[in-house]
């Protein structure tokens, strides 16, 4: 039986920076399972990635890289609960364009 206009479940998280991409966590609730994305939204060639930080080593900055270009996707490994994420742009020869980080639910 399927509902029509019903809307499906969140599948992630987000943080996103207008003009850059999302920051996408997933499986935050699952144990051990919590993966990160980095997904790039414009076709500009500058790559875009994700700074997080995991509930397991939480004084440790991790990064994935997204340099497949405008609307891909590219991930972490899984791992511990995804304390806080932020998207950033990388830009050459000034600083990278970043949002503010933002805390995820488990």
């Amino acid at each position: 039986m399927a509902l029509i206009g019903a809307a499906p479940a969140l599948a992630y998280q987000t943080v996103t920076l207008s003009g850059t991409g999302q920051a996408r966590v997933y499986d935050n609730s699952v144990t051990n399972k919590a993966k990160v994305g980095a997904w790039d939204s414009t076709s500009d060639s500058n790559p875009v990635y994700s700074s997080y930080y995991r509930s397991a080593s939480s004084g440790t900055q991790r990064n994935v890289w997204n340099k497949l270009g405008a609307g891909t996707e590219d991930y972490s490994g899984t791992g511990s609960w995804v304390i806080k994420a932020r998207i950033c742009e990388s830009q050459i020869a000034q600083p990278d364009d970043c949002s503010v980080y933002v805390a995820m639910s488990h």
